[in-house]
């Protein structure tokens, strides 16, 4: 699967309207064109099950048919993962993805689709490129989401053994040294129209040492400053065996960017940029559109708040209330918060950087938001500070970047 396919189906997923349906959502780890946690799966299931009643139960029931065909006929052996999304009722919904990396075996039922798996996936393993070198081969291979989805194999050209017969010794080591460097400069030139044409932003290097540090050598700056990672390998290793170990090269590569990105966060705050961090502040900056980068730790899981179903009016933090403050309304229901800020960066295409592992985002309560721009013109002076109203909650901007919230009309 292409990545822009991919991010078509999370936006897709996180536009979802909302019915009373509940949608049933499945991350499954799969293994040999089979469940690989089956027992778990059902059990989970079984669970779901008793916690409906009455019409849910029903719309419940026939949400798993197609899921459990699915299951029964569609998966391929290659598989390791699979995301499933059904709905029935009024507006039925069904959408099963299947991906060559794991997924966490993991189930929902919820009026909207829980998509946390799916952005952490597309985080973790993006996309990238290996160019895989050995002393008479070049192979560029693209890598989306764990898929091989592009395979381009060069070869040396053959040099003649006329080494004794018209070339002296010397004769014969320069014009071999002169076709490596030639075959390499055609590697390169290659590799840098595979990455230009296909967007790429990441790449590793992979094979003979020799080779690869040939090939460093002479990259342009543009393709050398996307480089992330070399694995030293003979030439005798397997092309597949060399891409499974440029995806767990990737993973670290990423896992230190997503740690380079919550460091940025803090020096953004600490020297007044555009950033807010905590979970009111960023909520509302994603709710008004002034979101570039949403980041969130892996281990952040806010308290619900909550959200009235007859004004829509919503709440991040406090305790549910009797009846909406707004309408009079009784229809309350909780607001997931983080799959809330999900949802809200994927319709506006934020990008989202999840953070492993991050005393940084740990202090800073667990979320936060580098911003595209402060709402409305800056000005100087405390008394200047802009207000940004959003129904129950405003926030304010001084200076210095960060907001500060309260509630309250």
């Amino acid at each position: 699967m292409e990545l822009r396919e991919f991010q078509g189906h999370i936006r897709r997923l996180a536009s979802l309207p909302e019915t009373r349906a509940s949608v049933v959502s499945c991350y499954l780890r799969v293994e040999g064109g089979r469940l690989k946690h089956r027992r778990v799966f059902a059990n989970r299931v079984e669970e779901l099950r008793r916690s409906f009643a009455g019409e849910d139960a029903q719309l419940f029931e026939k949400a798993l048919v197609p899921i459990e065909r699915f299951l029964s006929e569609e998966l391929h052996r290659g598989s390791k993962g699979v995301a499933i999304f059904s709905r029935a009722g009024r507006q039925p919904f069904f959408l099963a993805l299947q991906f060559y990396v794991p997924l966490p075996t993991w189930m929902a039922a919820d009026t909207l689709p829980n998509i946390y798996h799916l952005v952490e996936l597309k985080d973790t393993y993006w996309r990238f490129v290996v160019l895989v070198c050995s002393q008479d081969t070049a192979r560029i291979v693209s890598v989306n989401l764990g898929t091989v989805t592009l395979d381009l194999l060069r070869e040396r050209p053959e040099l003649r053994q006329r080494l004794g017969r018209e070339w002296t010794k010397e004769h014969f080591q320069k014009h071999r040294t002169t076709r490596t460097q030639q075959f390499i400069g055609d590697t390169v030139k290659a590799l840098s129209g595979t990455m230009a044409a296909g967007r790429y932003d990441h790449l590793i290097l992979a094979g003979d040492p020799k080779m690869t540090a040939s090939v460093r050598r002479v990259l342009p700056s543009h393709v050398a400053e996307r480089l992330v990672g070399v694995i030293r390998k003979s030439g005798r290793s397997g092309s597949w065996e060399i891409v499974a170990e440029s995806i767990a090269a990737f993973v670290e590569a990423e896992h230190k960017e997503s740690k380079a990105t919550a460091e940025e966060l803090q020096r953004r705050l600490r020297t007044g940029g555009l950033a807010v961090a905590g979970t009111r502040p960023s909520y509302w900056a994603l709710k008004l559109g002034q979101v570039e980068t949403l980041v969130m730790s892996t281990e952040y899981s806010p308290r619900p708040g909550w959200v009235c179903r007859g004004c829509r009016l919503d709440r991040t933090v406090e305790q549910s209330p009797s009846r909406c403050p707004a309408c009079g309304s009784r229809e309350l229901e909780h607001l997931r918060i983080r799959e809330a800020m999900l949802r809200l960066a994927e319709q506006r295409g934020c990008q989202v950087e999840l953070v492993r592992d991050s005393g940084t985002m740990v202090r800073l309560g667990g979320v936060g938001c580098l911003l595209r721009f402060r709402p409305g013109e800056a000005r100087r002076g405390p008394a200047r500070a802009r207000i940004v109203r959003d129904r129950s909650y405003s926030y304010s901007y001084s200076d210095s970047g960060v907001a500060e919230g309260r509630f309250g009309s």
